[in-house]
């Protein structure tokens, strides 16, 4: 009986031993695929920094353009209102001139009237004369 006992005792061993084997075999897949995970994704952030370093670049020289084109909007912006300045004077300018012209040309259509009287007065004149 205690052969039979001892033979029992073995045999549970031997069947925990196989189990143990079957739960390390298990766990060492398990391990290799989370290890194999882990490296993928290491990779995976190596690629995602170098990417994000272009992009920050990137950013970078954007950024530094849409400065240079602030300074030239700023730039046409003074230019458009110095242009401004000088059309309001020339509208100014040209105001005078028109109301100056219009007094001339009043002053020189009066005189010419005048003239035109005084031809016709010399013409009548001479006509009576003769």
């Amino acid at each position: 009986m205690a052969r039979a006992a001892g033979r029992d005792v073995l045999v549970r061993l031997m069947g925990e031993v196989a189990e143990l084997r079957e739960e390390m075999q298990s766990t060492r897949m398990h391990t290799r695929i989370l290890a194999s995970a882990m490296s993928s994704t290491l990779t995976n952030m190596g690629s995602m920094r170098e990417s994000m370093n272009a992009m920050q670049q990137s950013m970078n020289v954007m950024r530094e353009n849409m400065d240079a084109m602030m300074t030239t909007m700023e730039s046409a912006v003074g230019q458009v209102r110095a242009l401004s300045g000088g059309l309001q004077r020339m509208e100014t300018g040209v105001g005078r001139m028109a109301r100056l012209l219009g007094v001339v040309a009043e002053s020189t259509h009066e005189r010419l009237e005048k003239v035109e009287k005084r031809l016709d007065a010399l013409e009548d004149d001479s006509n009576t004369k003769q």
